[in-house]
């Protein structure tokens, strides 16, 4: 399981619902995203489970597994709510730490600067867009990368 923090070329109207804790909260310019180790979003992380840590997303995502446990069999629902379960559980049981608060802010630094950018490129009506996408990457913060090299 990784954490990934992704910029957005609009800002979204609507609420998200954490994946964690499931309360509502307004999107940004940057969504920070739980994928599982190959690559599927997960859902949506609120910034209050983020500053609460890894232990704090884990343990909401045993309970919500439970809670799906103890749900009766609902035929044509897909997927199952013990199917959800199970995958929860997969990921709350998993390693993934959430990066320091330095390098997050670095991160969140990276995105405006790229945004930033991207107005000016608007700005002077050059062609830095294909398909209406940004050709900005997408920054995934993972256990092993170290803002500073592997000394620090």
């Amino acid at each position: 399981m990784k954490i990934q923090l992704e910029r957005n070329l609009k800002v979204y109207p609507h609420r998200l619902r954490c994946v964690a804790c499931q309360h509502p909260f307004y999107g940004g310019r940057t969504r920070v995203l739980l994928r599982h180790q190959h690559g599927e979003i997960v859902g949506d992380v609120c910034i209050d489970c983020i500053r609460q840590g890894n232990t704090h997303i884990q343990q909401q995502l045993k309970e919500r597994a439970i809670a799906l446990f103890k749900l009766p069999a609902i035929p044509d629902v897909s997927p199952s709510p013990q199917k959800q379960a199970l995958e929860l559980w997969e990921l709350a049981t998993s390693n993934f730490e959430i990066p320091p608060f330095y390098y997050w802010w670095w991160q969140r630094l990276l995105i405006l600067i790229a945004t930033t950018q991207d107005l000016e490129v608007a700005r002077r009506g050059k062609g830095n867009f294909r398909y209406g996408q940004s050709k900005l990457p997408r920054i995934t913060f993972t256990k092993e990368e170290s803002p500073f090299g592997k000394d620090n």
